[in-house]
């Protein structure tokens, strides 16, 4: 088993009738990592080993039979990051997947702090390799912007007129990584459905909390709209995923009036013998200001190879293209079409257009080996390869343009 289980009897003790009883789960993972970090930047870190924790997680879960095949549920997934010392996460209680809702035979409905569908189908692609993480992951970084956990709509703040007749102006703070499609949305309302013959979708939206603290004159009303369809059947998988950002002023431009972005994530799946591979699909648009656009689309596949029970051989790769479109300005690490801070071979930091060589790949190997069907230990080797003026890094230390990052390492996972 993987969790423990306890029943809790509510609701008139004794005289209580068998739908009123009350199901709670404790369990959760623990994933420890040590690897040796190379940023290839020393002005801003040198190469050195880390050791820290990797999305550590405690649930706690409970649900009650309502009748009539209604049920009522909970979840609180809490991060338990200060395992390895250091500085804890902030997420604190309930910061992971958390939510409050109702399930039938109509689907599931909630509200809470949940990964959004897109992601969800993205997730189905990357298995067991991590989007974001410096060791194992990467993938979300290329394709998707990053990620945003625990995450509201961008908040905003009045910077006054600019003129007579210009909107007011408004400045979005970043914390929220307005750019990114990699999100866990806090405030939001979801729905999946039951599984119809292998088919399944899931949708989700953002509520408008930040409307209290944006003016009535403010053209902004910052929200997200997320919905997946999964089809799954014997050793086939298909999955898309389309998630659009209104207002989320991606570019932090101090002037913006509003705007749309939208990814859509597409995800084909084969499990034959022992194999099991992926391809991934994924296409951002981006409106960081209101007469410019940015498009950026890229690839990746994943593959494991379970052999001999215990043994499994992983390996990922992903591809990230040049960015088009007619934006002067960089969303997160997607670099504008003339960013004065591209780099161009014998000018450094010179004005440039960075239209081409804004790419870069991501590849990566591990070996695992099962102790158990709760523990795994995993052997992993991973670099990010940027074009000449690119600069997406693991998270650890900023990449110079054109530049590798290069993590080799070691991985314990424990399940409870």
């Amino acid at each position: 088993m993987n969790k423990k289980v306890m029943a809790l009897a509510v609701a008139g003790v004794l005289a209580a009738p068998a739908a009123a009883l009350a199901q709670v789960q404790i369990g959760g993972s623990l994933t420890m990592f040590y690897y040796q970090h190379k940023p290839e930047n020393p002005s801003t870190g040198q190469s050195g080993d880390i050791l820290e924790m990797s999305e550590p997680e405690l649930y706690v879960r409970g649900s009650e039979k309502l009748g009539g095949g209604l049920e009522a549920w909970f979840q609180c997934t809490s991060s338990l990051d200060g395992m390895t010392g250091g500085t804890a996460s902030a997420a604190g209680w309930c910061g992971r997947n958390s939510g409050l809702g109702f399930r039938g035979g109509f689907g599931n409905f909630f509200g809470g702090n949940w990964d959004q569908p897109q992601k969800l189908v993205f997730n189905a692609g990357r298995g067991w390799w991590g989007g974001t993480n410096a060791l194992t992951g990467g993938s979300a970084v290329l394709l998707n912007g990053g990620s945003a956990s625990g995450a509201a709509n961008p908040v905003t703040t009045t910077a006054g007129f600019f003129s007579a007749t210009s909107v007011p102006g408004v400045t979005t703070t970043t914390s929220n990584n307005p750019g990114t499609f990699f999100r866990r949305q806090a405030q939001s309302l979801n729905y999946h459905s039951p599984n119809w013959g292998g088919f399944s979708l899931q949708a989700g939206y953002s509520a408008n909390n930040e409307s209290t603290g944006i003016p009535e004159a403010s053209p902004l009303t910052p929200r997200m709209y997320s919905v997946a369809g999964q089809f799954r059947t014997g050793p086939f998988y298909v999955g898309v995923g389309y998630e659009q950002h209104a207002d989320y002023n991606p570019g932090n431009q101090a002037a913006y009036a509003g705007g749309d972005d939208n990814n859509i994530t597409a995800v084909v799946g084969l499990q034959f013998g022992g194999f099991n591979i992926r391809g991934l699909y994924s296409r951002s648009e981006y409106e960081p200001t209101s007469t410019t656009s940015m498009d950026v689309d890229g690839f990746a596949l994943f593959g494991d190879f379970r052999f001999a029970g215990a043994h499994t051989i992983r390996a990922q790769w992903a591809q990230v293209n040049d960015t088009g479109g007619s934006s002067t300005v960089a969303v997160g690490s997607y670099k504008g079409s003339a960013a004065a801070t591209c780099k161009t071979p014998g000018a450094p930091g010179s004005a440039a257009s960075c239209a081409s060589d804004t790419g870069a790949m991501l590849y990566g190997v591990a070996y695992s080996y099962a102790f158990s069907k709760r523990t795994e230990g995993s052997v992993v080797y991973s670099v990010i390869d940027n074009d000449d003026k690119a600069t997406f890094s693991k998270g650890k230390t900023a990449a110079t343009a054109g530049s590798k990052q290069t993590t080799a390492g070691l991985v314990l996972k424990h399940s409870f």
